[in-house]
């Protein structure tokens, strides 16, 4: 559905470099990154707003990347919304099909439509600036979509609601979405929101693509450290790898740890916080020994960040684990990184 080809864009000192990224029909894209990425940036570039420098565009194979917004088939909710404040929701939702010429029966007919489906028929006759932040996304939303786009982009769309109205409305996006089966590309930097809705995830660190696939594709191998910063995977270490038996022996500073995969030289390497082991420290052998620096205890799990030497990581575990550890800040234990808790990471990355 969505092609970009190498697409460049440069603006002050920042620079989208070489973006490539397929976007399948139907599919239900989030593109993650910390905030300055250039996330918007790229949206903007799809959409129109932009003129990317070099590098192409498409969209159901038809190159628009010196197209006008209007003529690229999309609907785009901006991150503040962006709806005119002296129009009541129905002149915002009818904008778009004006601009389109739309007859007056056709407008009507795709206000009640989007209106119903995102149930804000009773606000159709109200002025949006006394609306709250959920009725006003969803009106933003009904004006994307009331002319029928063949994909929506998403900047940021719940990023200034609270817990309760954001969880409501993520679990609305993706049910419209199949519902119409709108391609959408959804931008976030909140790997839950990412969670909630993502058929599949593409990581942005610094104007280049990293890494594109399934939320579980990634988590299990990550290709850059940014995607295991941003899936909250564990602690990234820079260290030194050479052979070991059929993989690799990854030397730390403080202590060694063994990879199954092969790497040779300076490396950054994954630590994963959920499949580090810990034992009191009387009882294992092979193990490294280890301060409990703190411990955060949330809903499912409890964080314990952890220092060896010189070196500081982290592990989580369930409380129960916890308890039967009787961890607390200040006491030592016995870590184990079995292989699967190391991923290595060849190359380390120069300013990607």
């Amino acid at each position: 559905m969505i092609r970009i080809e190498r697409l460049c864009f440069s603006i002050g000192d920042f620079a989208l470099r070489d973006v490539t990224l397929n976007v399948e029909r139907g599919e239900y894209f989030v593109l993650l990154g910390k905030p300055g990425s250039g996330k918007t940036l790229l949206l903007e570039c799809l959409a129109g707003l932009r003129r990317p420098s070099s590098g192409t565009i498409e969209i159901d194979g038809r190159r628009v990347e010196k197209s006008e917004p209007r003529d690229r088939g999309i609907g785009y909710v901006p991150q503040d919304y962006a709806l005119f404040s002296a129009r009541t929701v129905r002149g915002n939702i009818e904008f778009p099909l004006r601009l389109r010429r739309f007859g007056r029966s056709q407008r009507e007919g795709r206000v009640k439509k989007v209106a119903q489906m995102l149930g804000i028929e009773h606000l159709i006759g109200r002025r949006v600036e006394g609306l709250s932040g959920g009725e006003r996304q969803r009106v933003a939303l009904a004006r994307a979509l009331a002319a029928e786009p063949k994909f929506l982009l998403l900047d940021e769309p719940v990023s200034a609601l609270d817990d309760e109205t954001r969880d409501g409305i993520l679990v609305e996006l993706r049910r419209i979405q199949r519902q119409t089966g709108t391609t959408t590309i959804h931008v976030c930097h909140d790997l839950d929101e990412m969670r909630a809705v993502a058929d599949c995830v593409g990581i942005l660190v610094q104007g280049s693509l990293v890494q594109a696939g399934a939320p579980e594709e990634v988590h299990q191998s990550p290709a850059h450290p940014e995607a295991a910063r941003l899936f909250r995977l564990g602690t990234i270490l820079s260290g030194k790898a050479a052979p070991e038996g059929s993989g690799t022996r990854v030397e730390l500073g403080g202590f060694a740890l063994h990879s199954e995969q092969l790497a040779h030289g300076d490396v950054q390497v994954l630590i994963r916080a959920r499949s580090v082991r810990l034992h009191p420290t009387s009882s294992s052998e092979g193990h490294v020994a280890a301060r409990v620096e703190s411990l955060l205890r949330g809903n499912s799990s409890v964080r314990i960040d952890l220092k060896a030497g010189q070196i500081s990581f982290r592990a989580e575990v369930s409380h129960d684990e916890a308890q039967r550890l009787s961890l607390k800040e200040g006491c030592e234990v016995a870590v184990v990184c079995p292989p699967e808790a190391i991923h290595v990471f060849p190359k380390a990355p120069g300013g990607d």
